[in-house]
């Protein structure tokens, strides 16, 4: 994902700010021996809406618009 990609949220464009990023390996944590936690962050994205609005969201339910010919 790109920042600044645009995408339909139940219909209505929407444009991805700020993406999430897959941690890497030297940025992990020591989680101890029993804490057992996911390798990467929730994939949340901050978008744009139409009106100017912004929010924090999960990237789930973002689509691409389909291409125009």
């Amino acid at each position: 994902m790109i920042a600044g990609t645009t995408y339909l949220l139940r219909g209505e464009p929407v444009t991805v700010l700020v993406a999430w990023r897959p941690q890497r390996r030297a940025e992990r944590l020591d989680n101890g021996p029993h804490l057992h936690l996911r390798a990467t962050a929730p994939q949340n994205v901050m978008i744009r809406r139409a009106d100017g609005s912004t929010e924090v969201r999960p990237f789930r339910g973002l689509r691409r618009p389909k291409a125009r010919h």
